[in-house]
């Protein structure tokens, strides 16, 4: 059986232009519904590429056009769902992997302190002191706890809260080395995704650093600590 490559190469053969042209207009019409579309096939390519040198359109050859022009819409169209399809994922993703601070104050506080451990340990930090909520004097504190990582010989501890009335993140950290001896000079940033560093602080000669209100707006949070060559993150968290 002759297949299409080899009818259309015959068609491709002919020597006269006029009748190159008419062969490949009946060839179109013949294999309306099975012509590959652009890239697909250098040939036919070529072949399209030499009518539209010496030829101009035909009815028939407009709705072959339109055909292959609206198959590579709706193939691009395809695409583009998927991309924006892998985008929206990729976003629930990240929303995920954001801690809602708000959630330790409502209904969903016993979920929201295991998913808050889940998430320290993920970024391998150890809950020494779970998370809560507690009342004090005119302000809500909502205290992700005390955890600490250690990282070659370093050893840093952090207590994190937030007042709700005010805004405010409470920050205390403690740096040691393995033998508890303090370690000075250790920075500690908090960072907004949006805005970048909101605040800078490094350990004192105690190995302590303590920010008891940091003021803060709604946005999404992390708490990096930098020693040496290292630098440890908490996982990030929304107020």
């Amino acid at each position: 059986m002759t297949t299409l490559n080899e009818k259309l190469a015959k068609v491709m053969a002919i020597t006269d232009e006029t009748e190159q042209l008419k062969c490949l207009h009946e060839f179109c019409r013949s294999h309306f519904e099975d012509l590959p579309l652009p890239g697909e096939s250098k040939l036919f390519d070529q072949a399209m590429w030499n009518a539209c040198q010496f030829g101009t359109l035909s009815k028939g050859d407009e709705a072959i056009v339109k055909r292959v022009t609206d198959r590579m819409i709706a193939s691009t169209v395809t695409v583009g769902e998927k991309a924006a399809n892998l985008v929206s994922a990729a976003a629930g993703a990240t929303d995920k992997a954001v801690f809602m601070l708000k959630d330790l104050v409502g209904q969903a506080r016993e979920t929201a302190v295991a998913t808050w451990q889940d998430m320290l340990a993920a970024n391998s930090w150890q809950q020494m002191v779970p998370a809560g909520a507690t009342r004090g004097v005119g302000a809500q504190l909502v205290s992700l706890g005390t955890f600490e990582r250690q990282v070659d010989h370093v050893r840093v501890q952090m207590n994190l809260g937030w007042l709700v009335d005010d805004n405010n993140l409470r920050l205390l950290l403690q740096a040691k080395d393995e033998e508890d001896n303090a370690i000075s000079d250790v920075e500690v940033r908090i960072m907004e995704t949006e805005r970048g560093m909101v605040f800078s602080r490094k350990t004192n000669e105690d190995g302590a650093m303590v920010a008891p209100s940091v003021k803060v707006g709604p946005g999404q949070y992390q708490i990096q600590v930098f020693f040496t060559d290292k630098v440890v993150e908490t996982p990030f968290f929304r107020i």
